[in-house]
C-alpha cells in the first residue's frame, strides 16, 4: 500500500513540474537567424517602470546569447514588451447550507438558510514580449508568461521572477 502511495505522490510531483510557465507562437516561415540588430518599441517620453527595467535586462541578455545585438534605432526587430494585467475570483471562507421541507400535493413548505461565500478579487500581471519585423511591421513571434507577478512580491524575488520567466520566454525562440 506504501509503494502504491509513494508511486502517486512522486508521479503528481513530476506531472506538476509539466505545466507550461509560458506559451508561445511564432511565424514559421520567418527567418529568425537573418536577424542582427534589435531595438526596444516604447514611447521614449514615457519613462521606464521597475518591472520593465528588469524585462529589459533580461530580454537584453537573451538576446545578447541568441547574438542578436542592440541598436538605439535601425534594428531589425522591434521588441515590445509588456504586463498584461488579469484578476481571478476568489472564493473565501466556509459556505454552510441547511434546509428542511415538507410537501404534498397542492402544497409544499420549506424553510432554507445558508450563509454567504466570501469572494476577493486577486490582481496580477503576466509578462508577455513580442517581436516585430521591423521592416514588415508584423509580429513575429510572441510569448507570454503563465505564471503571476504580483504586487506582493519583495524586489529580489520580483528580479528572479522576470529573469526566470524571459529566459523560459526565449527557450522558445526558433533558430
Amino acid at each position: 500500500m506504501f509503494r502504491v502511495v509513494a508511486t502517486f505522490l512522486l508521479s503528481s510531483i513530476l506531472l506538476s513540474g509539466c505545466a507550461a510557465d509560458v506559451a508561445t507562437d511564432y511565424d514559421a516561415s520567418v527567418n529568425f537567424s537573418a536577424f542582427k540588430t534589435y531595438q526596444y518599441h516604447e514611447n521614449p517620453e514615457a519613462p521606464v517602470s521597475l518591472d520593465g527595467a528588469r524585462i529589459k535586462k533580461a530580454v537584453d541578455s537573451e538576446m545578447t546569447i541568441r547574438g542578436v545585438q542592440y541598436v538605439a534605432e535601425g534594428g531589425d526587430v522591434l521588441v515590445h514588451y509588456d504586463i498584461l494585467e488579469e484578476s481571478e475570483l476568489i472564493a473565501d471562507g466556509p459556505s454552510v447550507g441547511f434546509g428542511i421541507g415538507t410537501g404534498s400535493r397542492n402544497s409544499t413548505y420549506g424553510i432554507g438558510v445558508r450563509t454567504p461565500t466570501r469572494v476577493k478579487e486577486k490582481k496580477f500581471g503576466k509578462l508577455t514580449v513580442e517581436l516585430i519585423d521591423a521592416r514588415s511591421n508584423d509580429v513575429v513571434w510572441r510569448s507570454v508568461s503563465q505564471r503571476q507577478l504580483t504586487e506582493t512580491m519583495e524586489p529580489a524575488e520580483r528580479d528572479a521572477f522576470v529573469q526566470d520567466q524571459v529566459h523560459k520566454m526565449f527557450k522558445q525562440y526558433p533558430k
